[in-house]
């Protein structure tokens, strides 16, 4: 087992300087930045974008390049909300600087990319934790938290879905570009397969997956079933091109819970997230998500591309 990582050697007295790699991107600006300037002993000291400008209230923070974020003197950790793709070269260079790394999900574009990653960080001593807010939000607790406890019995069956529409006005977003790490697949297999993986495991024996892909090779959607030996089985629908739904269907010999993507009331997941990075900085506590589990969860994504056949998209 690797050693933990070092912790921040700030006093507790000092906010934790976070440096942000891609400052524009649309989920560092409504959910994760926002979360780090609501929790205490975190603070953006550094942000750089594509484009040059970082939006306000961060702007005070901009350097010039991504690589000034790294070396800034103030920053103890980088977030990297980048393109799946831009992933290992940041989190690498990260690493090599000292710096402790919150990468966006998901973390890599393959499990062999992934275990470069933790390979490197774990190298240098630093924190590689992936941005996957799910775990720490009232509906992962409402299902899997309540299935995990026994509260349904034996789970016999879990079914997933994450659906949205990227419109043809985003033909250039990252997500449609193969040599980014696009695709539905691997952009929110893992708001679906990840309750498969905590509730049954990552080791079905049987995989099965249909694809419709674009002409530039990318998997526009995808749905995929999963059974194991003893019965239990599985299903996850992951889309670009349908309306936007999530749900989680989980069913055990003695009941069955079903979430939906209805509004609810059990808080932003990503606060917590945010709580739990600094404390695993601080040497609190672990970070929840340790590299094995992160490992499993991309290897199961890794066989159902490579179980999946293929349609084109129209």
């Amino acid at each position: 087992m690797p050693d933990a990582p070092t912790a921040v050697a700030r006093p507790s007295d000092q906010s934790i300087g976070l440096g942000v790699v891609g400052a524009r991107s649309f989920v560092a600006t409504r959910a994760v930045l926002p979360a780090v300037d609501d929790t205490p002993g975190i603070d953006v000291v550094a942000a750089a974008s594509h484009s040059g400008a970082v939006p306000a209230p961060w702007a005070d923070t901009t350097v010039a390049t991504y690589a000034d974020v790294i070396a800034h003197p103030d920053v103890d950790a980088v977030y990297l909300p980048l393109p799946n793709g831009m992933h290992e070269e940041w989190t690498r260079r990260a690493a090599e600087a000292g710096k402790h790394v919150l990468c966006e999900k998901p973390l890599a574009t393959d499990a062999a990319t992934a275990d470069r990653m933790f390979h490197v960080c774990e190298s240098a001593g630093v924190l590689l934790a992936e941005a996957w807010m799910t775990p720490f939000g009232a509906h992962w607790a409402e299902g899997v938290g309540r299935a995990a406890s026994g509260a349904l019995g034996t789970i016999r069956s879990v079914d997933t879905r994450f659906t949205f529409t990227i419109g043809p006005e985003a033909a250039d977003n990252y997500r449609w570009d193969p040599e980014q790490g696009g695709g539905a697949l691997a952009d929110v297999g893992i708001y679906c397969l990840g309750p498969i993986v905590a509730l049954l495991d990552a080791d079905p024996g049987e995989v099965e997956a249909v694809a419709t892909m674009t002409p530039a090779g990318v998997d526009a959607s995808i749905d995929v079933t999963l059974d194991w030996a003893d019965g239990r089985t599985a299903s996850a629908i992951c889309s670009f091109v349908d309306d936007e739904q999530q749900s989680l269907t989980i069913t055990g010999d003695g009941g069955t819970i079903e979430l939906t993507d209805e509004p609810h009331t059990g808080g932003d997941p990503y606060r917590p997230m945010i709580a739990a990075f600094v404390a695993a900085l601080r040497g609190t506590t672990p970070w929840p998500r340790p590299r094995q589990q992160t490992i499993e969860l991309i290897e199961l994504i890794d066989r159902v591309r490579a179980r999946s056949t293929a349609a084109q998209a129209h």
